[in-house]
């Protein structure tokens, strides 16, 4: 059987201690290297405005490498991901998403095609039509 590949956003928050352009690309190819390794393909990356370094919306505590407790973060590094892979290998990619530690909070949408979710609303409607009229 053939499996089905879905187009998938990454939205990531990157730590500010980690936030220099190594960390970053370092970051950003740790996470494109694991989806590439699970059949998946990148198709855009964003970290220019409005992403990037950004004020949080709360504090977030998490635990920093070397220390022995949490440090609170005000602020962190903004990327976006766009990415196509089969629905059975995301939690492949989310599981070397939760071990990168510099990572604070990440959130895997899918992205749904609009004309393919109008099509299949539109065939039920007409085939109730049809179905009160052969009724009368």
């Amino acid at each position: 059987m053939r499996e089905r590949r879905r187009d998938y956003e990454l939205m990531f928050i990157i730590s500010p201690l980690a936030a220099s352009e190594e960390g970053i690309a370092a970051v950003v190819d740790r996470i494109k290297q694991a989806i590439e390794a699970s059949g998946g393909e990148v198709s855009a990356v964003n970290h220019s405005p409005p992403w990037g370094r950004r004020k949080l919306a709360y504090p977030i505590r998490e635990y920093v490498t070397g220390e022995p407790s949490r440090r609170n973060f005000t602020e962190g590094y903004y990327v976006l991901m766009h990415f196509s892979l089969s629905a059975a290998k995301v939690i492949e990619v989310e599981r070397t998403i939760k071990l990168t530690d510099t990572i604070l909070r990440h959130l895997i949408t899918v992205v749904e095609q609009k004309g393919a979710a109008a099509a299949p609303a539109a065939a039920v409607e007409t085939t109730e039509a049809v179905s009160e009229g052969d009724k009368a």
